[in-house]
């Protein structure tokens, strides 16, 4: 029988790893979002110039969200933390497509600061969900 002050096992230590890699990728990703907003006021409101290093930088961590949702699975992570990386993953691409697309999409193309913002939400929502995964059952 468990006692009421029996601890919670900690997950196995290879668990474990995936699971600090899953919330470096959060964190890294995160701190991208919030470079990205950046330098597209940069480019709007200071110098033009910085709109390629925006342009740039978005293909270097397209890939994150992808990463953290294999890691996910390798970290035995939730599954809304798994959804989220998902949404992550598509709204990425969603991004790509509305700058591509740009000229065809007419108004649509309007979309690409809305998304960066649930971007910055569903990044900032997996890193407050990452809090407590390294030692506790998740």
């Amino acid at each position: 029988m468990l006692e009421i002050n029996e601890m919670i096992p900690l997950p196995p230590p290879r668990v474990k790893i995936w699971r600090y890699m899953f919330i470096v990728l959060a964190w890294v990703f995160f701190a991208f979002i919030i470079v990205q907003v950046s330098l597209a006021g940069l480019g709007l409101f200071v110098n033009g110039e910085h709109w390629e290093l925006h342009r740039t930088l978005a293909h270097y961590f397209a890939w994150i969200p992808v990463g953290m949702l294999v890691l996910s699975f390798l970290g035995k992570l939730p599954v809304h933390l798994r959804w989220i990386c998902f949404g992550l993953y598509l709204m990425t691409v969603a991004q790509f497509l509305t700058v591509i697309y740009s000229p065809n999409l007419g108004i649509l193309s309007a979309l690409h600061p809305v998304i960066s913002l649930f971007l910055f939400w569903g990044s900032l929502s997996t890193v407050k969900n990452t809090h407590n995964l390294g030692g506790k059952k998740a």
